[in-house]
């Protein structure tokens, strides 16, 4: 029997995230998913850096959280691992890890 995913609503998923390539001492950039809109602020310019373009928006998928650039389209799609941790492997091999802080 097919499963199926369910989507996870923005309410769950807004908040203050770490953003970081895997390995050692990786450089962590800070990120806060807001739901007006929904928007992203923190530290952008250095995210920007691993994706090639600052990311302005973001949504849940039934799989993941897609991020966008300030034009509407797709910059790139982090898969869920589990609760709170999000990857993707990027063009060049490394894996951008995605993961909620911790109060």
């Amino acid at each position: 029997m097919a499963r199926s995913l369910i989507l996870t609503p923005p309410e769950a998923l807004a908040g203050q995230w770490r953003m970081y390539p895997e390995g050692a001492n990786p450089q962590v950039c800070e990120l806060e998913l807001l739901l007006q809109s929904p928007r992203l602020s923190g530290d952008l310019a250095c995210i920007a850096g691993w994706l090639g373009e600052r990311p302005a928006n973001w949504e849940p998928t039934p799989d993941g959280l897609w991020l966008y650039g300030a034009e509407g389209t797709g910059i790139v799609h982090f898969n869920r691992q589990k609760a709170d941790r999000y990857e993707v492997r990027l063009k060049n091999g490394k894996v951008l890890v995605l993961v909620r802080d911790m109060p």
